[in-house]
């Protein structure tokens, strides 16, 4: 017999119990503290779970919520340059409504015909608007930022780098140059001789 069997006892052998000599309320006392402090270990290795849970819950809310953001910001941005594009290529069929009403005759345009192509051209103007396609300012001096010069001439009493006609009209969107206004620019007329003598 192994020593691990003389420790058990046989069925029907007697046991002997030591008394530690504690009272059963005294016991029933410790094992209900034992049983409490085990209970207080669960419930905060539970609570500092939930807070685990709560902390990667949030994160994973921000998270989509950054994420939500983005999207929406590249959805505009996608938006804002299809428009773009799309809108840069409508330009030249703006430019020639322009240019039909320009070089039409004043009776031609009293006909049903041409009175039908200036409303499809004020038609096209009020969608350009409504998207926010403005006409580029000409009315002031020669800006590069917005300004194409394709011509340069001089003209009489117009000081230098003043716009004196436009050839194409320029158009931003929101703010952002679409096609900039070709036009033609003074320029300064060269000093003849004995010109600048007094």
């Amino acid at each position: 017999m192994s020593e691990r069997d003389r420790d058990e006892p046989l069925p029907g052998e007697r046991v002997d119990i030591e008394d530690s000599g504690d009272s059963l309320e005294s016991v029933l006392a410790e094992e209900e503290r034992t049983a409490i402090e085990k209970a207080e270990g669960k419930l905060q290795s539970v609570r500092k779970d939930l807070e685990e849970l709560k902390d990667r819950h949030l994160r994973k809310l921000a998270e989509f919520e950054n994420m939500r953001k983005r999207a929406e910001r590249e959805k505009a941005e996608y938006f804002r340059t299809a428009l773009a594009g799309f809108l840069s290529d409508l330009l030249p069929v703006v430019d020639s409504f322009d240019r039909a009403l320009e070089h039409a005759p004043p009776e031609a345009l009293q006909t049903d015909f041409g009175q039908g192509v200036a409303l499809i051209q004020r038609q096209i103007l009020e969608l350009l608007k409504k998207y926010g396609v403005r006409e580029v300012d000409t009315s002031g001096p020669f800006d590069p930022n917005v300004h194409e010069a394709v011509a340069t001439g001089a003209a009489q009493g117009a000081g230098k780098d003043e716009i004196l006609e436009v050839l194409r009209k320029g158009y931003s969107l929101n703010d952002k140059l679409l096609r900039p206004a070709g036009v033609r620019v003074a320029v300064r007329k060269p000093a003849t001789p004995g010109e600048g003598a007094s």
